[in-house]
């Protein structure tokens, strides 16, 4: 199995109030992380865009035992861990020691940068996942975007700035996670944390585009869980669904 694995420091800026490590900033660690294990693997965004192609986000998992905190030192793991039809599946571990902090799952597309649509993933794709038959998905894709609440009490509106967009020219797939957990409310973020969240990516936002991201929350017994949706301005488009886990801090 093909792994890349890279020591972090959580530095103050990746962190919350409390000192702990946001999820928008784990995303954004994700991607730093992946993007240089594509460059290694010869599968990078600019190698893709000489054939037309692009890499694009469909689906990500993460299952969070600890969030590690401002200061601490971690190793984060990456690797390839195959293919599922159109998309190919890399996943993510982040450690500190022999701790396990936190594991994570994705699913990507490979698109046409002129369609903006998937198509078969290309030969340097599919020989890579080759050398990764070995590797054991750990986690499944489980939201069944079919069957989301029909009422989201709580939206808040937010715009498409230009430091949210990424080399595709649409909204940083970080970006959407800020907004799913940005929904909720300050009251409810300083009392809890995260435990899982689930998105599933459907539509891209593109620049200077106002999304309305709701939320719907349900008390189970041991923790709260949160269904998400982030739409259009004129709510007729939803560009992602998620959910999300938390309990009290």
């Amino acid at each position: 199995m093909v792994k890349y694995s890279e020591e972090i420091d959580i530095r103050g800026h990746y962190t919350d109030l409390e000192g702990r490590l946001i999820m928008k900033s784990l995303c954004d660690l994700f991607n730093d992380v992946a993007n240089v294990q594509t460059y290694a693997l010869k599968i990078d965004v600019p190698t893709l865009n000489e054939q037309g192609l692009t890499w694009m986000l469909h689906k990500l998992h993460i299952l969070i035992n600890r969030m590690p905190e401002q200061g601490e030192n971690v190793t984060l793991e990456t690797w390839p861990s195959g293919i599922d039809r159109l998309f190919a599946i890399r996943d993510f571990r982040m450690v500190a020691g022999e701790e396990v902090l936190l594991r994570a799952t994705s699913e990507w597309m490979v698109i046409d940068v002129n369609r903006r649509r998937p198509v078969r993933l290309p030969a340097c794709v599919t020989e890579t996942a080759a050398f990764c038959v070995d590797g054991i998905r750990e986690i499944p894709f489980e939201l069944d975007t079919k069957k989301m609440p029909t009422n989201f009490e709580n939206t808040r509106r937010f715009t498409a700035t230009y430091d949210n967009i990424d080399f595709n020219k649409h909204v940083t797939q970080a970006t959407y996670v800020r907004w799913v957990t940005n929904s909720l409310s300050y009251e409810f973020l300083k009392d809890h944390e995260i435990t899982e969240l689930e998105i599933v990516y459907e539509h891209e936002v593109l620049p200077d585009s106002v999304v309305c991201a709701g939320c719907h929350v349900e008390k189970e017994e041991n923790r709260v869980k949160v269904y998400h949706q982030v739409r259009n301005e004129s709510l007729d488009k939803t560009h992602c669904f998620a959910v999300s886990y938390w309990k009290k801090r």
